[in-house]
């Protein structure tokens, strides 16, 4: 049986051509681990503590919001939640706890975490 073509390599920019089907080249081999949405510094999800465990917690807490983004309806409005957010955010202080966790739609999952990145370069 005749071997298949070679690929290549799956680190951006790389044109190196691998022929033993991990998709990556002897110089980044490394980049495996870091995953498709993951990047070197952070981690990947499981690493950063978003794991089997997190997708059981945030399926319950969507659940029991109702699939409603928790910061609209505090300001009247119904919109639907695709995402679960730390209140208070871990890196303030902030646990895995069902009080500290809420449904949240994307515009304002961004807005809150824009904010919370700028408190962390200011402080």
């Amino acid at each position: 049986m005749p071997k298949a073509a070679g690929r290549p390599c799956k680190h951006a920019g790389c044109v190196e051509v691998v022929r033993d089907g991990s998709g990556w080249c002897k110089a980044h081999k490394a980049d495996r681990s870091v995953g498709r949405w993951g990047d070197a510094r952070r981690g990947s999800r499981h690493e950063r503590g978003y794991g089997t465990e997190w997708d059981v917690t945030r399926k319950r807490i969507l659940s029991r919001d109702k699939g409603l983004c928790q910061v609209c309806l505090a300001a009247g409005k119904y919109r639907p939640a695709k995402a679960v957010d730390h209140i208070k955010p871990k890196c303030e202080g902030g646990s895995d706890d069902d009080d500290n966790l809420q449904s949240i739609c994307q515009s304002c999952h961004d807005i809150k975490t824009a904010a919370e990145a700028q408190r962390g370069r200011q402080g």
